[in-house]
This record gives structure tokens, sequence and C-alpha cells, in this order.
């Protein structure tokens, strides 16, 4: 099990990630989430009805997308065995680099189209960075670690909330509520992206996954004396 001060960091950095990801896909990809499925099927229900074709096609592909990656995460982490014990599992570590190369692939493919993707481009980014985040998501569940959610954040308010009227952990509660402000913030700072420099937009998704993989999963499989 990775040490709790290890957890936090990666969480938090992973949630303003997903932020930075979801506003990045609203604002320049047509109006859709990558990490919030629950807003995409509202969109799609909406789209439909309003016999809007391209909006529910962006909705649906993200979706999909971020189901295909739930279900292929879920398999890889399903074979989990000894090898891969440690402070951070293997596969866990396996799958989370999935989540800094798919942002990667995005970034590249957003500098090529000169920040301005035709519509099929945008689509093929929504699918990319959507199944990125059910990778994410899937690794970070693996880990069963309370308060750890990095997409679907209702369910971190709702528990928050929750545990304030009751009694709560202290810890998971601060945790709860770091994930929540790492979201609003990676959201704010993508939308001074988009606005202000726009070719670096998905270059904020892209930093957090690599930090969580290359300094806060990785670092701590090496012996070391320092605390968390």
């Amino acid at each position: 099990m990775p040490r709790p001060g290890a957890v936090t960091a990666a969480i938090v950095l992973l949630a303003l990630g997903s932020g930075a990801a979801d506003a990045f896909s609203f604002v320049a990809l047509g109006a859709v989430f990558t990490s919030v499925m629950t807003g995409n099927l509202v969109l799609f229900g909406v789209a439909v009805v309003h016999t809007d074709p391209g909006a529910a096609v962006r909705a649906a592909v993200s979706i999909a997308a971020y189901a295909v990656g739930v279900l292929g995460a879920a398999s890889w982490l399903r074979g989990t065995g000894p090898a891969d014990s440690g402070p951070w599992p293997g596969r866990v570590i396996g799958a989370l680099s999935v989540v800094p190369a798919a942002q990667a692939a995005v970034l590249t493919a957003w500098l090529a189209a000169a920040a301005r993707p035709a519509t099929a481009l945008q689509i093929t980014l929504i699918a990319v960075s959507a199944a990125a985040m059910g990778v994410q998501s899937t690794a970070v569940n693996t880990l069963a670690v309370s308060g750890a959610a990095t997409t679907y954040l209702t369910g971190t308010l709702t528990a928050l909330m929750t545990e304030l009227a009751t009694t709560g952990s202290p810890h998971t509660m601060r945790r709860r509520l770091a994930v929540l402000a790492a979201a609003l913030a990676g959201a704010a700072l993508e939308a001074i992206l988009l606005t202000w420099a726009r070719p670096t937009a998905p270059a904020l998704p892209l930093a957090a996954a690599l930090i969580v993989v290359t300094t806060v999963v990785l670092r701590p499989t090496a012996p070391s004396h320092r605390r968390s």
C-alpha cells in the first residue's frame, strides 16, 4: 500500500489534471467532458432531443472511450499479484503511465493542428483523453484509499458533506476537500491557458499526470529515509 502522503499528493495532482482535461475538452473540443460521464449522459440526451448529431456523437464517443479505458485498465489490473507488491503496485504504475502518454498524444495532435483542430480530430482527441481518464480512475480505485476519486467528484462532494454532518475521519475529509479544490484549480488554470496561451493548453493535464508518474509514484519505490 502506498504511503498516505504519497497517495494524497498523487490524487491531488491527478484531480487537477482531470479538471484541466474536462475544461479543455468542454471549451476547445465541442462542449463535452472527458471524465464527467454523468454530464455526458445528460448532454447526449439533450443532443438527441434537439436533433444535434455533432453534440450527440461527441458525448457518445467520450462515454464509449471512457468505458473502454476502464475495461482495459480493469483487465490489466486484475492480474496484480505478488510481483506487484511494494509502495505502489507495479500494474498500477503501468496503468497510470498510460495517462501522460495519452495526454502527450493529445498535445502533439493539438499543436499539429495549430490549436484549431477540425471536427474529426476533435472527436479523436475526445476519445484519447476520455480513455485516459477511464484508465486513471480505475487505477486509482485499485488503491482502495478513502477519498481518492479523481474523476467522479459528485460522489466526493456528497461524501464530504455527509462526513461533515456525522463523524468522518479528518484525514479523509481533508483529502476530499483537496481533491475538489484541485479539480477547480485545474479547470481555472486551463481556462487561462485557453484564453492567453491556447497552443499550450493540453500541456497542463499532461504535466500533472507526468509529475505523478515520474516523481510521486516511481520515486518512492527506491529506498529512502525521508518522510512522505
